[in-house]
């Protein structure tokens, strides 16, 4: 009976025994040394992209500040603000501002008309006063359009809400029927923008 392999197994199984032992001696003794070597490496790449990052930014300092005081500036730009010095004067500029608009914009002048106004306060303290007026108008559909677009389009700022539009038949000289009177819009509306002096918020109940 045989114990000891043959010569040239015995190298074989001598070398793989080697082999397992080498193994063995990396897996206790050096293994967790790479894997955390790697870990650190793999920190450090990262630490580099965010330093990258950071030049980056830090480069653009300028440009960034730069923009940050246009935007500050514009912010600060009166013209964005209604003209006048407290509500009433506020109101008054901004009705004005409307019937210029309909008389340079309107083609039929005549059937494009503010009916009544009324000035209204905000209820609650806003960062900037809140002037709001109350508008009632008759005008055609086209015109309607281009009046709202001149108001709303250009400075200062001016915006619209709670807009209700009723059709109605009125008189036209020479006709006596209601099929030959014409069919005019009646608008309502809300037009508001904002005083440039913000309200101070000690007096804000």
């Amino acid at each position: 009976m045989q114990l000891l392999p043959d010569r040239d197994q015995g190298k074989t199984l001598a070398i793989g025994l080697a082999v397992l032992a080498l193994v063995m001696v990396y897996l206790i003794g050096f293994h967790w040394f790479v894997v955390k070597h790697m870990d650190y490496s793999d920190q450090i790449s990262a630490l580099r992209e965010d330093v990258a990052r950071f030049k980056a930014a830090t480069s653009q300092r300028e440009l960034i500040e730069q923009r940050l005081s246009d935007v500050n500036d514009q912010g600060q730009n009166d013209t964005y603000f209604l003209a006048g010095q407290n509500f009433d004067a506020a109101a008054a500029v901004l009705t004005q501002r409307l019937k210029q608009i309909i008389a340079t914009q309107a083609d039929h002048e005549q059937d494009c008309q503010v009916i009544s106004n009324q000035n209204v306060r905000a209820r609650e303290a806003e960062r900037f006063e809140k002037v709001l007026v109350k508008v009632r108008m008759r005008c055609n559909l086209g015109d309607l359009v281009k009046v709202l677009h001149e108001l709303e389009g250009t400075l200062p700022l001016v915006f619209i809400d709670g807009m209700n539009i009723y059709q109605r038949y009125v008189n036209a000289p020479g006709r006596t029927t209601r099929n030959q009177n014409i069919a005019v819009l009646d608008i309502r509306f809300d037009m508001y923008g904002y005083l440039s002096t913000a309200n101070d918020p000690e007096r804000q109940v």
